[in-house]
């Protein structure tokens, strides 16, 4: 029996497993994006957090040091 390579279906085979390949790449990608953006709010809040901290020492350090440069 002689088995005939049809060229047409195997490009079809093989466009179809790359399509597949990349929709599952695309999604996973997708996925990982919507973690990384949570992960960024938090470290954005995290930094406007010590912004604030910094200012609240500054203020403290400010009155200290009149406060002693009165004395």
């Amino acid at each position: 029996m002689k088995t005939q390579v049809n060229l047409s279906q195997i490009l079809q085979g093989g466009l179809a497993g790359l399509v597949a390949w990349l929709f599952k790449t695309v999604n996973e990608l997708q996925k990982m994006a919507v973690v990384y953006q949570v992960q960024i709010d938090k470290l954005e809040q995290v930094v406007v957090d010590l912004a604030l901290r910094e200012k609240e020492l500054n203020n403290v350090l400010t009155e200290v040091l009149i406060k002693l440069g009165g004395s």
